[in-house]
């Protein structure tokens, strides 16, 4: 399988205008895997320290919860998947399986961690994306809720 690359990290919109150091970095951390239509990524429960980017392809995320299975989420390539690794004790909030042939991206989330923690004009960058992210997520939820005869499992990473 071919090695992740800087400038593919460079078009994750999450890293997108970092130093090349920074790139090259995480890059080095970075892995590929392709999954087969309907192969999981990762289960709900399991302990989470990845952060997933979608290459190619989609990958579905269902909940559950007293025997209910719901579909939280459906990804398409350049979606970010795994975010909520970056809680202390992490686990997964869903099952991830792949919508047909799917590539993914796998980021260790220490990497994004310390880079974050970095204390430059980048790492602050970085960290306002981060807590982006959280608050998009945040209001998907709670425009869900809002919805009459829509409640449910509610997972946004």
């Amino acid at each position: 399988m071919s090695a992740v690359t800087a400038a593919e990290i460079a078009r994750i919109s999450l890293f997108e205008g970092l130093p090349d150091e920074d790139l090259a970095g995480i890059a080095d951390v970075a892995s590929r895997r392709r999954l087969e239509d309907g192969e999981t990524l990762f289960r709900q429960g399991q302990p989470a320290g990845t952060l997933h980017v979608v290459v190619r392809g989609g990958l579905v995320l269902r909940a559950e919860a007293d025997g209910r299975s719901v579909i939280v989420e459906s990804l398409r390539p350049g979606d970010l998947v795994g975010w909520s690794a970056m809680r202390e004790g992490a686990v997964t909030l869903s099952t991830a399986r792949a919508a047909g042939p799917t590539e993914v991206i796998a980021i260790p989330i220490d990497t994004v961690l310390d880079l974050a923690a970095g204390g430059s004009r980048e790492s602050a960058r970085l960290v306002r994306r981060i807590v982006g992210l959280a608050a998009r997520h945040l209001e998907a939820s709670w425009n869900q809720l809002l919805q009459g005869g829509n409640e449910g499992v509610i997972s946004g990473g």
